[in-house]
């Protein structure tokens, strides 16, 4: 299914891509993000001609791969013409090594996603939101205005989620409309959710098989536990720009004016 009548719909690319923008979201003072600056995503490696032709007409500036180094081995993004491509593990376990989702990865954490398989989802989505060196640089590059750019995983849900949920924070969109965004995934990545047991891949194990709806969507809770912990610990949303990031109130006034507009 198409998902033309989508927030942030972004022609060309096959809905299993979870590609899309961020334009149009509302922020609190009634100003809207403007299209066309900041998109998410998943991995670029398997774009046909048509649709490289259609990124590199998206003028990208900037491009943040949030996967692992393994996951990033195993498959290399196709960067657009003129982009700055960095890479930069999006999750860190307790010890700070890069939480890899690539098949190899998923044996290797699988014993803990079994212990507890929510508990262990909802932490790392905590965990991103603090001292996390990925989600620096692309606040460091969303600050600079280095727009347009895009961010993105292998799937573009976690990862992917948890920054797209941190850009709208900072620009004052609200927490309804920050979910709504999230939970487009679950719509784009249908087909993969929905997959028959015969139709997965050969890597996927038997254990895998019925975790595989939950593994492939994104649940609400587990954003929401994100944004709780910010507030937790932070009095405002502006007091964890300026604690998290160093973005201080002529900062994100800077910041609003350059990525909102008025709504017409």
């Amino acid at each position: 299914m198409v998902q033309e009548s989508t927030q942030g719909y972004v022609a060309g690319f096959p809905d299993t891509l979870n590609f899309r923008e961020l334009g149009g979201l509302v922020s609190a003072d009634g100003r809207a993000v403007r299209h066309g600056l900041l998109y998410r995503g998943s991995t670029l490696d398997k774009l046909s001609e048509e649709e490289r032709k259609t990124l590199d007409c998206l003028g990208l500036r900037f491009m943040l791969d949030l996967r692992a180094r393994g996951e990033a081995a195993e498959k290399d993004d196709y960067v657009p013409r003129g982009a700055t491509y960095c890479r930069r593990g999006g999750m860190m376990d307790a010890e700070g090594r890069e939480v890899d989702f690539s098949p190899a990865g998923i044996a290797h954490i699988a014993k803990f996603i079994e212990a507890a398989p929510e508990a262990f989802m909802r932490n790392l989505y905590v965990s991103m939101v603090f001292d996390n060196p990925a989600v620096h640089l692309l606040v460091e590059q969303f600050a600079q205005l280095n727009a347009p750019l895009y961010f993105h995983c292998s799937a573009g849900k976690d990862r992917t989620g948890v920054c797209a949920a941190i850009l709208l924070v900072l620009l004052g969109v609200t927490d309804e409309q920050i979910l709504d965004n999230f939970l487009l995934t679950n719509e784009y990545r249908a087909a993969i959710i929905n997959m028959a047991p015969e139709e997965l891949p050969e890597w996927v194990s038997e254990r895998d098989r019925e975790n595989w709806a939950k593994m492939n969507g994104v649940n609400k809770a587990d954003l929401e536990a994100a944004l709780a912990a910010i507030d937790e610990r932070y009095e405002s949303r502006e007091a964890y720009a300026l604690g998290e990031f160093g973005l201080g109130e002529a900062d994100l006034a800077r910041i609003r004016d350059f990525y909102l507009e008025q709504i017409a």
